[in-house]
């Protein structure tokens, strides 16, 4: 039987272990990919396609991709976004560029093929 003192040190000689079940057990303990997350490809992000995000509550943002750039070694995509509110005409809000992974987490609805 440990006593607390032994206790402490034992659990302090790992703290990795904790935090790596944890992880495991709130991500379903297999590695994946981040973009991979959603189901959307990153090879299928190219310019001129089109991609959706809807809040749930009306607002639907529509990204238009323009191309891609390497930013610092990092893939980045520029789009034009247009924004549709109810009550609302929709509006075109201009240029944006985002980081690859960002812009799959947020635009995870392809439209059209």
């Amino acid at each position: 039987m440990l006593t607390t003192r032994q206790e402490k040190t034992s659990t302090n000689a790992r703290p990795t272990s904790l935090w790596r079940q944890l992880s495991g057990a709130l991500g379903g303990g297999e590695r994946r990919s981040l973009f991979s997350k959603r189901g959307i490809d990153p090879a299928s992000v190219k310019a001129g396609r089109v991609f959706r995000h809807d809040d749930g509550k009306g607002r639907c943002e529509t990204a238009t991709i323009v191309g891609l750039c390497d930013i610092l070694g990092m893939p980045h995509v520029r789009y034009d976004l247009r924004i549709d509110q109810p009550g609302h005409r929709p509006f075109e809000d201009g240029s944006r560029v985002l980081g690859m992974k960002t812009f799959i987490e947020h635009f995870c609805e392809p439209v059209g093929s």
